[in-house]
């Protein structure tokens, strides 16, 4: 196991105490999560079952803050720490946003080459990636190994003018410049703009002021290509609680499918709020759904 290796490593003295009883814990945790997932014949360490609106697997290099953006944002609990790999198993959290939640998945950092075959795997099936770039340190040079490195995986991005359709296989990536509270952000920032915020969304940080997070949670939602659509039934209230999430370009037989088998042969006809000209007005079943949406099935 990479922390087991890593754990052998440390010095034993004063300075490193910390620091070896961060890793005895995260190893003893990971123990105890093995045994359990052994017991049970449920996946294995290196996967992380999607959970939520959509999975968000974070990618950067060592102390980039991936960890501390984790924290910030979701119920997770991961080792935030000074030293270059705090973070040697993936670890999942969920991030609230508005009605909905979406799981987020830190990673150990890139370059480490007894973690860098899974972690790939993990990028490679995420719905959404947020490459996380540190301003302190030539954060342009970080993006471009960063995308790089995610070249050499074959793993493609899609550009903010791209059409998914055009693109398929492409997962959308969004940037966050972490670090924004430092002195030299600013400067940074504009160079890591100038060269890739007409390719990808751009949204400064700070996990450590809490900063901009915000910010964050509307950019990964916007570039997730999903929609929330909320059903109802005639005469009564949607209920706005619990939405369905599809992708976008979802229609309105995609969302009868999704409710009950039933729907797609006993569908006549469906009633739109939202993006419709008017309230409830009615739409053939290959109408094309938007976020928010109020669908009024009617059934023969």
């Amino acid at each position: 196991m990479a922390l087991e290796e890593l754990l052998s490593t440390v010095p034993k003295h004063k300075g490193t105490d910390k620091l070896r009883a961060d890793l005895r814990r995260r190893l003893a945790q990971l123990r105890e999560e093995a045994a359990r997932r052994k017991k049970t014949g449920k996946g294995d360490l290196y996967t992380i079952e999607k959970q939520g609106a959509a999975q968000v697997a974070l990618a950067g290099f060592a102390n980039a803050g991936k960890s501390s953006i984790i924290k910030s944002l979701t119920n997770a609990h991961p080792v935030v720490a000074d030293y270059p790999v705090s973070t040697v198993m993936p670890l999942a959290g969920m991030m609230p946003f508005e009605d909905i939640q979406f799981q987020l998945v830190d990673l150990p950092p890139i370059g480490n080459e007894s973690t860098d075959g899974w972690v790939s795997g993990i990028l490679r099936v995420a719905d959404l990636l947020l490459l996380v770039i540190d301003l302190s340190d030539a954060p342009d040079v970080q993006a471009e190994l960063l995308l790089e490195q995610l070249g050499t995986w074959r793993i493609g991005l899609l550009k903010v003018e791209e059409s998914p359709a055009a693109c398929a296989g492409c997962k959308p990536a969004v940037i966050a410049a972490n670090k924004s509270d430092i002195p030299t952000a600013r400067e940074g920032l504009r160079r890591l703009r100038s060269r890739y915020e007409i390719l990808y969304p751009v949204v400064p940080v700070s996990s450590e002021k809490k900063d901009g997070l915000e910010e964050l949670r509307r950019a990964l939602f916007g570039h997730s290509r999903i929609i929330r659509v909320y059903a109802k039934e005639p005469g009564k209230e949607p209920d706005r609680a619990t939405p369905f999430v599809l992708a976008s370009g979802s229609t309105v037989l995609h969302l009868a499918e999704m409710i009950h088998k039933d729907f797609l042969t006993n569908l006549k006809y469906a009633c739109i709020w939202g993006s419709a000209k008017f309230g409830g007005q009615r739409v053939q079943k290959d109408y094309i759904l938007h976020d928010r949406d109020v669908v009024e099935y009617h059934l023969r």
